[in-house]
């Protein structure tokens, strides 16, 4: 469900204005938003349905489909922004204290908790009280997906094209599984744990090592309707250099989840009718349930037979290449927990690599300690489905998956990151020259202070304009905008107000040049502020809190919670060297404490890991 900003017509008694509902959300409420929706979704494993719980009740060989009903409650966000929404509220009725309270803009699960906010305080709510056509599109959309996913599908079965790249059956030693839409054909590389692979590779031959693609050949949010088309007709395999999953798996093979996809209707019955769901879809008196029982559509009919059918697709693929050890980057997303059920299954090992930050808020990362043992009520149940060893970055990611994620400390493995040694080395290449070169390329004078901003718009789009206020009295700055890949120039153009001292780069421009030749980078929750670490440049921290938080709180990069604080911090960054030192050392002391280097073997520990794993 799309987040729109709602804006609110409150009349206190002396006349009507428009206020933007988020404007009342403070930090301390948008955090306790993301933590209860985080612990209302993992409490729903233990809600009864037909007299079952729920993480009992939806079985597949045995194993539990709630490990992937939860990531789809926790990616659609519609829980956190009911809970955001209720505390936006209460806040507003605190400080206005309105007798009439009406929606100007808001879609409709806006409308709905607000409406039911308003009768609750007996404030008057002349707004909408009716389902709308948007609702009804909302409610059969879940259904509609389903049915669109399904039928893709079984036109992939029909029209898989030539195998390319495929192997003869194995064993081999170690099977990788990738995601297709992430392989750069130009380089014949994988963009996340392409010198993994390579490292991999050299250890055991081209023989030794499988590839398996996953998902389509087009990422999600550049899927648009014609790109899905063309996928129908070509087949989802393209010209990749391996074969997808689904050519493994023969029409037996799939009929387990054939049979999860045509039992869709009585498991959303079964949803829909447990009393004790319902219930538990009353959020601090306002019933939620007209809005969740969607999502709960979405499971039976969307999350269910994809899930079913990638554990078949995957588990045939296993079954073909006979690994000693399974490779995935997404060991946490649904794709990785099927390859570990199935790998689980057959007794092969597997190895999560993690391919980038890991947020504290991220569910998927997030277990209580019942989760991870096996559920006494099922006696195929082993437990959430964790790889054998996961190698992590640094000793920061391992503390937080052994402490939040209960994950055992002899499943975890520092090995480093590949994209930090890179980045660290393609900033120690550049000398003097071309660090000149490049400030003069973008604009930035003798003497200025080079200043890059890297993030997403929607991400920055609250304090931006406090940015480029900050900057316009300080002619010795200039701002580079790094523009993400997703993303246009054009919010930041408007934004910028054509701002003599700001830039807006192109999304090709390479950000690790930027970052070597900057005096700051400021960010909201970009992992550039991670990495520019490793070359010893400072970072700012904006629209806190963030992921980026923990970060700030140790001492390791400069935060501003608001929006008055942007200016102040700037300065002290750029022109006091005794705090810009003071930085320096935490960041340093932090690098060190957790295990944050880049000595260009990162690749090679990790491969090292996974030979090992495969040889034990």
């Amino acid at each position: 469900m799309a987040e729109e900003r709602p804006t609110f017509i409150v009349n206190t008694g002396d006349g009507e204005r428009r206020v933007d509902l988020w404007s009342y959300l403070d930090a301390e409420a948008t955090e306790r938003a993301e933590r209860d929706a985080n612990a209302w979704i993992k409490s729903l494993r233990h809600v009864k349905v037909d007299g079952v719980a729920l993480r009992d009740r939806f079985l597949f060989r045995g194993d539990s489909l709630w490990w992937f009903a939860e990531l789809y409650l926790h990616k659609r966000r519609v829980v956190v922004t009911i809970l955001r929404t209720i505390s936006a509220l209460e806040a507003l009725a605190a400080r206005e204290r309105p007798i009439t309270l009406g929606l100007a803009a808001g879609d409709v699960l806006t409308a709905h908790v607000a409406r039911q906010f308003a009768a609750r305080r007996q404030i008057a709510w002349p707004g909408p009280s009716r389902r709308t056509r948007t609702e009804w599109r909302r409610r059969v959309e879940p259904a509609w997906r389903g049915a669109q996913h399904w039928a893709s599908a079984a036109v992939e079965r029909l029209k898989r094209g030539p195998r390319t790249g495929h192997r003869p059956p194995g064993p081999v030693t170690v099977a990788a599984f990738v995601h297709s839409a992430f392989w750069r054909p130009a380089t014949d590389d994988e963009s996340y744990i392409g010198p993994v692979l390579r490292e991999v590779s050299r250890v055991v031959g081209r023989e030794g090592l499988a590839l398996v693609g996953i998902g389509t050949p087009t990422t999600f949010r550049s899927r648009g309707f014609a790109e899905r088309s063309r996928e129908w007709f070509r087949g989802a395999a393209g010209t990749l250099p391996f074969s997808a999953a689904s050519h493994y798996a023969s029409r037996r093979a799939l009929a387990p989840s054939a049979r999860v996809w045509r039992d869709r209707n009585a498991h959303r019955r079964a949803l829909h009718g447990s009393a004790a769901l319902r219930a538990a879809c009353v959020f601090r008196g306002c019933d939620a349930w007209p809005l969740l029982c969607d999502e709960f559509t979405g499971i039976s009919h969307l999350q269910f037979p994809w899930s079913a059918r990638t554990m078949d697709e995957i588990g045939a693929a296993l079954d073909a290449l006979k690994p000693r050890v399974a490779i995935t980057y997404a060991e946490a997303g649904g794709s990785g927990r099927a390859l570990v059920l199935e790998a689980r299954r057959r007794g092969i090992k597997v190895a999560g690599l993690q391919h980038g930050f890991i947020y504290r808020h991220w569910m998927n990362y997030l277990h209580e300690p019942d989760e991870m043992e096996p559920s006494i009520a099922n006696p195929l149940d082993r437990g959430f489905p964790r790889p054998t060893l996961t190698l992590v970055y640094d000793q920061f990611t391992a503390e937080h998956l052994a402490g939040a994620g209960r994950f055992p400390p002899d499943s975890l493995a520092v090995t480093g990151s590949p994209k930090l040694d890179a980045f660290a080395e393609t900033g120690r290449l550049m000398d003097g020259a071309a660090r000149a070169a490049l400030r003069q390329e973008v604009g930035a004078a003798p003497g200025q202070h080079l200043v890059i901003v890297a993030t997403k718009y929607a991400q920055i789009a609250g304090a931006f304009g406090a940015l480029i206020e900050a900057v316009a009295n300080m002619p010795d700055v200039r701002v580079v905008v790094k523009c993400h890949p997703a993303e246009s120039p054009a919010p930041y153009d408007r934004a910028a107000g054509g701002a003599a001292n700001v830039r807006i780069a192109p999304a090709s421009a390479d950000l690790t040049r930027l970052v070597a030749a900057a005096s700051l980078l400021v960010t909201v929750n970009s992992t550039a502020a991670i990495e520019a670490m490793a070359l010893d440049v400072p970072a700012l921290v904006v629209a806190l809190p963030n992921n980026l938080s923990p970060f700030v709180e140790a001492g390791a990069l400069a935060g501003a919670a608001s929006l008055a604080e942007i200016g102040p911090m700037l300065r002290a960054l750029l022109y006091d060297q005794t705090f810009r030192a003071r930085l320096g050392e935490g960041r340093r002391a932090f690098m060190a404490r957790y295990q944050i280097t880049a000595d260009g073997r990162a690749a090679v520990r990790a491969a090292d890991a996974i030979v090992s794993l495969a040889s034990a």
